[in-house]
């Protein structure tokens, strides 16, 4: 189980590359997501759409493959 805290699976950063470097160090899986005032690093769990305002900018892979296994059996977005 990751150590990211469900109940709060989001925070936030002034930079895309403190948020990268954050889950990396920390071996967290997840979503990196611009939002009008920074960036947020968020969890396999994070509902899309959550925050109207976000864009995804980077997906990130954890060691334990928890990106893979939480969005397995998703619809493909940019499929045909």
């Amino acid at each position: 189980m990751s150590d990211w805290n469900y109940t709060k699976c989001s925070q936030p950063f002034e930079s895309e590359e403190a948020a990268r470097e954050h889950m990396l160090s920390k071996d967290f899986a997840g979503w990196i997501l611009k939002r009008e005032n920074g960036y947020a690093a968020v969890c396999p769990t994070y509902p899309a759409g959550y925050y109207p305002d976000a864009v995804v900018v980077a997906e990130i892979e954890n060691s334990k493959r928890e990106l893979a296994k939480a969005t397995r059996g998703l619809p493909l977005s940019d499929c045909c």
